[in-house]
Parts: structure tokens; C-alpha cells; sequence
């Protein structure tokens, strides 16, 4: 029996067996499973706070603009549709007005109106029946339909 561990132990070919490499392989990838989806939702979330944080930040350069003197009468339009405005808010944002990150293609939507001194700021689909998503004020952050509140 001594001999028989000397021997084993002073083997040449030393190394791991195939057992032993398909076990290593399956920790890894049942660790990998668990890792990803987290990483993902943490990458999502905070595309939604820095969306959340420009949709503040474009609406407080509006209710600046309307103090200023400037007049705002926006109905779920886009910024671009008026020029002083666009150019009021470019100019008092480092960087100018901020992209979208939750997804490139949708647009900065503004409701607002000097009258009432309100501002919303969403997002909106851009698509056939598009949908606008206000993201400040939050209006409804119990509408299920708003990607935005699944990672608020």
C-alpha cells in the first residue's frame, strides 16, 4: 500500500483530469449566469438615471427661460420646435442638450406653457402612435408601460 502512494505521488504526468476540468467549467458558467442579467440591469439603470437627471435638468433651463421673460407654449412638442428655446437651453447645458440613453432613437418631448409656469420634459417613441413618457415630473410612475419606472 506504501509503495503504491510513493508511486502515485512521484508520478511525472502531473495535471488535472477531465472530471476535474468540466466541474471548474460549470462553477464558471453558473457564476457567468448569475453575473450577466445583474450587469445588464445595473447598465440599464443608470441610463435611466442620467435620463432622468438631463429631463431635470432641460426642464429647470425652461422654467428659467420663461423667467427670464422668455414665452413657452409647447404641447407634447419637440424642443426644435422653438428655436429661442432650443438655443436658450444649448447654451446653459454643458454640452449642449443631452442625448437620450435609454434608447438613441426616441426624442426630448416638453409640455409647457409661461401661463401656467408648467413644465414636463419626457421622451417619446418616435414610432407610428407614438407614446411619450414624462420623465419630470414624474406624472404616473405607476404606468406599467414606461420602461423607465422598471429600473427606477
Amino acid at each position: 500500500m506504501m509503495k503504491w502512494l510513493v508511486t502515485q505521488v512521484n508520478k511525472k504526468n502531473k495535471g488535472f483530469t477531465l472530471i476535474e476540468m468540466v466541474v471548474v467549467m460549470a462553477i464558471i458558467a453558473v457564476l457567468i449566469a448569475i453575473a450577466v442579467p445583474q450587469v445588464l440591469r445595473l447598465i440599464n439603470k443608470s441610463k435611466v438615471t442620467a435620463d432622468l437627471s438631463s429631463a431635470k435638468a432641460i426642464a429647470t433651463q425652461i422654467q428659467q427661460y420663461m423667467a427670464d421673460g422668455g414665452n413657452v407654449n409647447l404641447n407634447d412638442a419637440s424642443i426644435s420646435s422653438d428655436n429661442n428655446l432650443k438655443s436658450y437651453v444649448e447654451q446653459r447645458i454643458n454640452g449642449g442638450i443631452p442625448k437620450i440613453r435609454f434608447n438613441s432613437n426616441w426624442e426630448w418631448r416638453v409640455t409647457a406653457n409661461t401661463t401656467s409656469e408648467e413644465v414636463y420634459v419626457g421622451v417619446n417613441t418616435g414610432a407610428n402612435n407614438a407614446t411619450t413618457w414624462w420623465l419630470f415630473p414624474e406624472v404616473s410612475p405607476q404606468q406599467d408601460s414606461n420602461p423607465y419606472w422598471k429600473y427606477k
